[in-house]
């Protein structure tokens, strides 16, 4: 198996896990309508990128696989505070950063791949990764304000450039 197999292996189980985490804030969340109407939305989004990652996994003859831990994004969980609406207001800040690295991580695929199939399917992922950047980081400025939202976001993108420099290179999405 090569190196663009594992990634779409990666990439399928981050679409998996991107859909479960709007799925938990909103089982976390049910008295939040705006909440709960734009997660399902992404949720149900993330299923279908889902879809398209596994259809081009069979098409390449190969399975899901194991799902591999993701130290990026473990590491980025660690950073979320303990309680209340601070541990919400953090959960979407690091959910909106996540999706903005996928969207940076589309971009690049779409410009360098070679498969034309693969360029053309994360040609069609950029725009609604982006999209969910946004989604995230909206939520979280309708809960706390968007200064409060601004200066948290500051504070996790810090930490999170401190991780990456000492995060492995791999085969990865994040």
């Amino acid at each position: 198996m090569g190196q663009v197999d594992r990634l779409l292996q990666d990439h399928a189980h981050c679409e998996k896990k991107a859909a479960a985490t709007a799925l938990s804030l909103i089982a976390a969340h049910p008295d939040q309508p705006k909440l709960v109407a734009a997660l399902s939305r992404l949720a149900q989004e993330e299923t279908r990128h889902l879809f398209l990652v596994l259809a081009e996994l069979e098409r390449r003859g190969q399975p899901l696989g194991r799902c591999a831990s993701d130290p990026y994004a473990k590491a980025l969980r660690s950073f979320i505070r303990s309680e209340g609406e601070a541990r919400l207001c953090d959960r979407l800040l690091v959910g909106a950063i996540i999706e903005a690295r996928s969207c940076e991580r589309f971009f690049l695929l779409e410009r360098h791949c070679t498969d034309e199939r693969l360029k053309k399917l994360y040609g069609s992922l950029l725009a609604a990764e982006a999209g969910h950047h946004s989604v995230f980081l909206r939520l979280a400025s309708d809960l706390v304000g968007r200064e409060a939202a601004r200066s948290r976001l500051e504070e996790l993108l810090e930490r999170e450039a401190e991780l990456i420099v000492r995060l492995p290179l791999r085969p990865a999405v994040h």
